[in-house]
């Protein structure tokens, strides 16, 4: 599985060096490792975190895009979806499927279509 995955990865990554999405910078920490990359997010205009650069640091399961990056930010911030250690929960990051506390639907949380 891990094959697909790398070769999924690269070509995210491609696709991110000709056409980044604004405000982020991402990319593998190493080009030996595609499955550790990190982030530079800048804060969205209009809002508290504006003028901000977040640095961010995810990790790609080996059975990627199956199952959901996990996500955190690598400096302190506070927002109600980050826990204190720079950990990410948004639904978009949930394992597929039904929520078994029966919060999500399935249709917000993580699907293989999803890309960067």
């Amino acid at each position: 599985m891990a094959g697909s995955a790398l070769r999924r990865l690269m070509a995210e990554y491609r696709q991110l060096t000709l056409n980044p999405p604004d405000g982020i910078i991402a990319g593998p920490i190493n080009e030996e490792n595609f499955f550790e990359w990190e982030a530079l997010i800048t804060g969205p205009e209009g809002t508290c975190f504006e003028g901000g650069v977040f640095p961010a640091k995810l990790i790609f399961p080996p059975d990627y895009p199956l199952s959901p990056p996990k996500m955190q930010f690598t400096c302190e911030m506070f927002h109600p979806n980050i826990y204190a250690d720079g950990r990410v929960c948004i639904s978009i990051l949930h394992a597929p499927g039904d929520d078994p506390m029966g919060y999500e639907s399935s249709a917000e949380r993580w699907s293989p279509v999803q890309s960067y």
